[in-house]
């Protein structure tokens, strides 16, 4: 599937695909997922990432999976315990976070595509399952 893949069909997986949650999607939806975000990631740069979630330790769980699949290492900052709503935010680039209370009813995976050049892909997708990237 990846290797016929369009930027315009990667963009119509993830609009169609989005804000699912991880009880109502299923493994092939899953695998369409991965494939357009590995694709679109091959026109991109880098990406950053935002996480809603419950709590510190749920959006750092899922940013964990999401940035090792992406090869990613993450620094070893603190960061404080929200366990009432979370937005985590993370640039790779710069490798800071940004943590902030978050009250909204999603709860998943931003993935903002950003380019250098012209030529490349840039754009947001989201949200995803907390834990798409995680073995089931």
């Amino acid at each position: 599937m990846t290797n016929h893949l369009t930027i315009a069909d990667a963009e119509r997986i993830l609009w169609e695909l989005s804000d699912l949650d991880s009880d109502s999607i299923d493994l092939e939806q899953r695998h369409q997922i991965c494939a357009a975000l590995d694709y679109l990631t091959r026109q991109a740069d880098y990406h950053i990432f935002g996480i809603c979630a419950d709590r510190t330790e749920t959006a750092v769980k899922s940013l964990r999976e999401y940035a090792n699949h992406f090869q990613y290492e993450l620094p070893d900052t603190p960061l404080p315990n929200i366990d009432n709503g979370i937005y985590l935010k993370y640039n790779p680039r710069s490798r800071r976070y940004h943590t902030d209370s978050y009250q909204g009813q999603y709860r998943g995976v931003l993935i903002s595509f950003h380019t250098d050049f012209t030529d490349g892909y840039s754009g947001t997708h989201g949200h995803f399952p907390l834990d798409l990237y995680c073995q089931k």
